[in-house]
C-alpha cells in the first residue's frame, strides 16, 4: 500500500530529529540547522552552536570537499557537527566524537563565522548593503522598488513608471498602467520578475568573457549591493583588478522627454597598472504590447513586432527599438540607448544584436557564444530582445562610464502622437544627457524631493533603525503604492487594476504630498477615483483608462469618503465638494462631489441593503475569499433589476432593493464611518441640513448593527439571508455552526473586531468581550489571524477556504494588512476605553504587533521570517511565521497610519486630538510634524509603566503655555510651534 507524506503532515522537521538524535549528547546551543540525509526522513546531517537560524547544512554541503567527507558517514545514521574549541568535530548517534580534517575545519569556521552577515545590514540611513556573494534568505528579500517621477504632468496616477529591482539589478520596468518597457517573466517561481537578461551587461578582454553582472565567478573577489530609498548601487571587484559600480533609477519626467526612462549608470574603473583593451555588451527583454497572448499565443507576440535601429542626424547609430504592426501596439514605443564616456570623449554603441537565440548561440545566458561579437542583425519577428556592445580602452587608474536609457514614449502622454515622437523625445532626452554631470544632477534631484517628501512626519527616537525605517523607507513605500496597483512587484507578475482599495495609500500619501506643494494634485487624485462612481451610488472596482467590474465589490465607493474626509479636516478645504465630476455612467454628464458621496451613503444604506437594512456583500467586500453568494450580481445588473422592480412594485427611488443575497457586517462598519465623516465634512461646510440627515442616518446604522450583528461575543462577519430554514443565520461569531476545528465554538474574522471599533460602534463592554475572544483565537506568536479556522465550502464554492491551506492568505494567515488595521483600532479603543487594564492589553497587543510587521525586525531572525527588512510584506505564515509578498499590499500604509496614531496624531475638524500610547519601557518620544501652513516639535516625556491621557495626569504645554483641552489647532501662522506633554 503507498502512502502519501506532504510538507504539512510530515510533522518533524530536520532540527526536531537532530534534538532527538542528540539531546544529552551534546550541547546543540540556541540554534543549529540540519537537513535530511535520506528520503525516508530517518537521519539527518547538523550543526550545532550556530550564532543565528539559517541554511548553514545546506551552504557547507555545496562544498564538495564537506559533502565527500560527510558521505562516508550517512545515510544509516545521524550525524552532528560541533566545535569543540580548536577543532571541529563530528558526532555520531552513539556519541563518538571524530576531530575532522583541517580542510574540512577551515571551510566549516569559514561558513559559520560568516552566518551573521548573510542577510545584510542596514545603515543609519535605512540603506540594505547585501554581500552578493551570500545566500538569499527568500525571494523579495533583497528587492529595491523604484519610482518616477511626473507631478506636474499628465494622467499622473496612472502614468508614473516604476520598477522592480533585485540585488543584481534584475527585474522589470512598468511605464504607464500595466506596460511593460522591459518584460516580466512569466515564470512559476517567484523569485523571477524580470526577465534575466534586463539591465545586465558582460566585459571582455582581448575577446574573452570576464565579467557578467548577475553572475558571481572566481573573478568577483567582493561584491555588494546597496538598496536605498528610489535607487540601487551594486559594486564589485575582480580579482583581475577592476572596480565596477552600477547606479540604476528613474528618470523624473520633464517637458519633452519620453514618458518613461530608467537610466543606468555603469562605471569600470582600471585598478590594474597597464591599460585594458575591454568591451562591453549591455542586453534586456523589452514587454509585448500584446500581454493577453502572453498567456494564449506567444507566436502571437512573437511575430507582430519587428526589430529596428535608431540613428541621429550624423547617421551614428544609437539603439534599438521594437516595431509593431497591429495600430493599437503603435501608441507606446520602446527603445534603449547607450552613451560611452571616456575622459573628454564619448560615442554611441558600436553593435547590436536583436535575436536572443543568435546572441545565447550554444551558450547559456551566462556565457552566451555570440556576446562578444553581436552580428547586428535586424529580426523580422520578435521577442525584444536587444544587446548593445561596444568597445572599451581603460587607461590605467582610469574610469570609463557607460549610460544606458530604456524607456517608452506613449500616445497616453501626448494628444499629438506620431511614429516620430519617440525619435523626437529621445533625442530631447539624449541632448540633456548629453553632459555626464546631468546623470549625477537627476540623481541628486531624486535624492532631494524623497528628503523633502518625508519631512512631514519625521520620528526622532534615536533608535537609527526605527527612525529611518519610518521616516524613509517606509514613508517612500506609501509613495510607491499611491501610483501603483496592488499587482507589481518581485512576487506579483500579473496586470491587476488600480481600484478603490488603492485609495486606501491615499490615506497616508496625501499629507506627504500636501506638505511639498501638491494640494492639488491631491485633489485630482479624489476627482480620478470620484469619476469612477456611477450615478446609482456603485464604483469601478478596477479601472486602467476605461472602469471595470461596477458594483460588484461592494465596499469599494465607501473607501471614497474616508479620502475625502482626510483631506479636507486636514486643509480645511470644502470647495472639493462643490467641484463637478463626471459620473461613470457616462454621456458626459457631471455632479458636484458632494452629491456623489451621498449618492454612496444612499446606495450603501437604503437601496443595496439585506434583510437586516445592512449592505448587500455582493461579489464580496474587502476580502476578495468571502464570496458567500454563488449568485452574486454587479452594479449594473443590479440597477437594472431594481428600476424594474420600481416600475413592479410602484415604488419610489430609495426602496430597498429585494433580494435574499448576504449582508457584510464589515461593510456596515464603513458606512457607519462614511455617515460620520460626511456629517464632520458637512458640518465644515456649515451645511447644517446634510449634517443632521447624516447624524440622525449614523444612529439608524449603528442600532441595526448592534440589534443584528452582536452575536454576544463577536460581531459577525456576514449576515446569511437565503436559508430559509434557518440552517444558517450568520458567519463570523459564537455559534455560526461554520468553524472548522471541534474546539473553536465559531468562526472568527479579524475585520469584524477592528471596524467595528475604527466605526466606533463597539462599546466598552463589547470591546472586553471581542478582546478576550481574539486573544484565544486569533492571536498567534507570528500575529493577528485574519480568520480562525473555517468551513466556507458549506455556504460557496470559491472562497478562502477551498483556495488555501490554512494559514495561507486569506485561509488563517496574519494577513499584515487587515492585521495593521487590527492595531489601528487596537490603539484608537486604547486611548478611550474607561478600563485601564483593558487599554493597557490592547496597547501591548498593538505594539506586538507593529514589531511583527516593522521591515527592519526581519534582520533579527531574516532566515525563517524571510521578510524585506526595508519594505513591508503582505502577510504571514501563521504556522511557520514566514513573511511572503507580494511586497505591495495595505500593510505599509495601515502601519504608517498606526504608528502615528499610536504618537498621539488623529486629525478631526477641530484640529489634531493629540492623545498619545507609547510603549510601557518607553520614557521619552520626540518627532516633528508639518502642516500645510505650520511645523510641531513634540515632546513626550512618562515614566516607566502604562500610562495614557485618559486616566493619568499630565502637563500639556503649547507654545510653552499650559492648555487644558487636548485638541491643538491646526495653526496658519507659518510658524514652528512646541507641543510638550509630560505626565506625572
Amino acid at each position: 500500500m503507498i502512502t502519501k507524506v506532504t510538507s504539512r503532515n510530515n510533522k518533524i522537521a530536520p532540527v526536531d530529529l537532530l534534538t532527538q538524535k542528540f539531546e544529552g549528547k551534546i550541547n546543540l546551543g540556541d540554534f543549529a540547522d540540519a537537513v535530511f540525509s535520506d528520503p525516508t526522513f530517518k537521519n539527518v546531517i547538523g550543526i550545532a552552536n550556530l550564532p543565528m537560524k539559517a541554511p548553514v547544512m545546506q551552504v557547507l554541503l555545496e562544498n564538495c570537499i564537506v559533502l565527500e567527507y560527510v558521505k562516508q558517514f550517512i545515510p544509516n545514521q545521524s550525524v552532528c557537527f560541533v566545535n569543540e574549541g580548536q577543532q571541529f568535530c563530528i558526532v555520531l548517534e552513539d556519541g563518538k566524537k571524530i576531530e575532522v580534517p583541517q580542510d574540512i575545519d577551515k571551510a566549516i569556521r569559514a561558513t559559520v563565522s560568516d552566518v551573521a552577515h548573510w542577510a545584510g545590514y542596514l545603515t543609519e540611513e535605512g540603506e540594505h548593503v547585501i554581500d552578493l556573494l551570500k545566500p538569499a534568505p527568500g525571494p523579495h528579500f533583497y528587492v529595491n522598488l523604484l519610482l518616477g517621477n511626473r507631478l506636474g504632468f499628465n494622467r499622473t496616477l496612472q502614468t508614473t513608471p516604476k520598477s522592480v529591482v533585485d540585488r543584481f539589478g534584475r527585474g522589470s520596468f512598468r511605464s504607464h498602467a500595466a506596460t511593460q518597457v522591459l518584460a516580466t517573466r512569466f515564470d512559476v517561481r517567484q523569485d523571477e520578475n524580470g526577465f534575466p537578461a534586463n539591465r545586465q551587461f558582460y566585459l571582455y578582454e582581448d575577446g574573452k568573457q570576464i565579467f557578467y553582472s548577475a553572475l558571481i565567478d572566481d573573478n568577483i573577489v567582493e561584491a555588494t549591493c546597496k538598496h536605498s530609498c528610489n535607487r540601487t548601487v551594486i559594486k564589485y571587484k575582480t580579482a583581475c583588478k577592476l572596480e565596477i559600480t552600477r547606479t540604476i533609477f528613474l528618470v523624473p519626467h520633464k517637458k519633452g522627454f519620453p514618458l518613461a526612462t530608467e537610466l543606468q549608470r555603469i562605471e569600470v574603473k582600471n585598478a590594474s597598472d597597464k591599460a585594458r583593451n575591454l568591451a562591453i555588451t549591455y542586453t534586456g527583454m523589452f514587454g509585448t504590447g500584446a500581454t493577453h497572448a502572453i498567456f494564449e499565443d506567444v507566436t502571437y507576440t512573437n511575430v507582430i513586432m519587428q526589430s529596428a535601429a535608431l540613428y541621429n542626424d550624423k547617421g551614428e547609430f544609437i539603439g534599438i527599438t521594437p516595431d509593431y504592426y497591429p495600430e493599437e501596439f503603435k501608441q507606446d514605443t520602446r527603445f534603449v540607448s547607450m552613451i560611452v564616456r571616456n575622459g573628454e570623449e564619448q560615442s554611441f554603441p558600436q553593435s547590436f544584436c536583436t535575436d536572443y537565440n543568435d546572441f545565447i548561440g550554444k551558450g547559456t545566458l551566462e556565457h552566451p557564444s555570440g556576446g562578444y561579437n553581436l552580428n547586428n542583425k535586424l529580426n523580422r519577428k520578435g521577442p525584444g530582445f536587444f544587446a548593445l556592445g561596444s568597445p572599451l580602452t581603460v587607461e590605467a587608474g582610469e574610469t570609463v562610464i557607460i549610460d544606458t536609457f530604456t524607456g517608452l514614449s506613449s500616445s497616453k502622454d501626448n494628444a499629438n502622437y506620431s511614429d516620430a515622437t519617440m525619435c523626437n523625445e529621445l533625442d530631447n532626452l539624449l541632448c540633456y544627457f548629453e553632459k555626464g554631470e546631468a546623470v549625477k544632477a537627476t540623481l541628486d534631484e531624486i535624492i532631494n524631493f524623497q528628503e523633502n517628501y518625508c519631512k512631514y512626519f519625521e520620528f526622532q527616537t534615536g533608535d537609527k533603525l526605527f527612525d529611518s525605517g519610518f521616516n524613509k523607507n517606509l514613508s517612500f513605500q506609501v509613495l510607491y503604492q499611491t501610483f501603483m496597483s496592488r499587482s507589481f512587484c518581485q512576487t506579483q507578475k500579473g496586470y491587476r487594476e488600480i481600484g478603490f482599495r488603492e485609495i486606501q495609500d491615499l490615506f497616508a500619501s496625501m499629507y506627504y504630498f500636501i506638505n511639498i506643494g501638491y494640494q492639488e494634485f491631491v485633489k485630482n487624485l479624489l476627482y480620478e477615483w470620484t469619476a469612477n462612481v456611477y450615478k446609482m451610488g456603485y464604483a469601478n472596482h478596477n479601472f486602467y483608462w476605461v472602469g471595470k467590474q461596477p458594483g460588484l465589490y461592494s465596499d469599494d465607493s465607501l473607501w471614497l469618503l474616508q479620502a475625502y474626509y482626510r483631506y479636507i479636516v486636514y486643509t480645511k478645504d470644502t470647495s472639493v465638494l462643490n467641484e463637478e465630476v463626471a459620473v461613470a455612467d457616462g454621456n458626459n454628464e457631471k455632479r458636484v462631489v458632494r452629491d456623489t458621496l451621498q449618492a454612496i451613503i444612499q446606495y450603501s444604506a437604503c437601496i443595496s441593503i439585506g434583510d437586516h437594512g445592512l449592505p448587500l456583500l455582493d461579489h464580496a467586500d474587502w476580502n476578495d475569499c468571502l464570496k458567500i453568494d454563488n449568485n452574486y450580481i454587479d452594479g449594473a445588473t443590479k440597477e437594472k433589476l431594481y428600476y424594474e422592480q420600481l416600475k413592479k412594485t410602484n415604488g419610489k427611488y430609495g426602496d430597498r432593493f429585494v433580494s435574499d443575497h448576504s449582508e457584510s457586517v464589515m461593510n456596515a462598519f464603513l458606512l457607519k464611518l462614511a455617515i460620520d465623516h460626511l456629517a464632520e465634512i458637512a458640518s465644515l461646510d456649515q451645511d447644517i441640513q446634510l449634517a443632521q440627515k447624516m447624524s440622525e442616518l449614523s444612529e439608524v446604522i449603528t442600532s441595526r448593527i448592534q440589534e443584528h450583528a452582536w452575536k454576544d461575543n463577536f460581531f459577525a462577519r456576514v449576515l446569511l439571508n437565503r436559508y430559509k430554514d434557518g440552517s444558517y443565520t450568520y458567519l463570523g461569531a459564537i455559534g455560526d455552526k461554520l468553524s472548522d476545528d471541534p474546539n473553536i465554538d465559531g468562526v472568527y474574522f479579524l475585520n469584524s473586531f477592528s471596524w467595528s471599533i475604527l466605526s466606533e460602534v463597539a462599546t466598552d463592554e463589547q470591546i472586553g468581550i471581542m478582546v478576550d475572544t481574539i486573544k484565544k483565537y486569533l492571536l498567534t506568536k507570528y500575529g493577528l489571524r485574519l480568520i480562525s479556522p473555517a468551513d466556507l465550502n458549506k455556504l460557496a464554492h470559491d472562497t478562502a477556504t477551498g483556495h488555501y491551506f490554512f494559514g495561507d492568505r486569506e485561509n488563517g494567515a496574519v494577513f499584515k494588512h487587515a492585521s495593521m488595521m487590527a492595531a489601528a483600532a487596537l490603539a484608537k479603543a486604547a486611548k478611550k476605553v474607561k478600563d485601564n487594564e483593558l487599554a493597557k492589553e490592547m496597547t501591548q497587543i498593538a505594539y506586538f504587533m507593529v514589531d511583527l510587521v516593522l521591515p527592519y525586525k526581519n534582520l533579527e531572525n531574516p532566515f525563517q521570517v524571510a521578510g524585506n527588512p526595508r519594505i513591508c510584506t503582505q502577510y504571514i505564515n501563521a504556522e511557520t511565521g514566514e513573511n511572503i509578498g507580494p511586497l505591495l499590499s495595505g500593510t505599509a500604509t495601515w502601519l504608517n497610519l498606526t504608528l502615528i496614531s499610536l504618537a498621539g496624531i488623529d486629525y478631526t475638524k477641530d484640529g489634531i486630538s493629540f492623545s498619545p500610547i507609547l510603549r510601557e519601557e518607553d520614557t521619552q518620544l520626540n518627532f516633528v510634524v508639518k502642516a500645510p501652513k505650520c511645523s510641531y516639535k513634540f515632546s513626550i516625556t512618562k515614566p516607566v509603566g502604562f500610562i495614557r491621557m485618559e486616566s493619568s495626569e499630565y502637563e500639556l504645554l503649547v507654545d510653552g503655555k499650559k492648555v487644558d483641552s487636548s485638541i491643538i489647532p491646526l495653526y496658519t501662522d507659518e510658524k514652528e510651534h512646541t507641543v510638550t506633554l509630560q505626565f506625572k
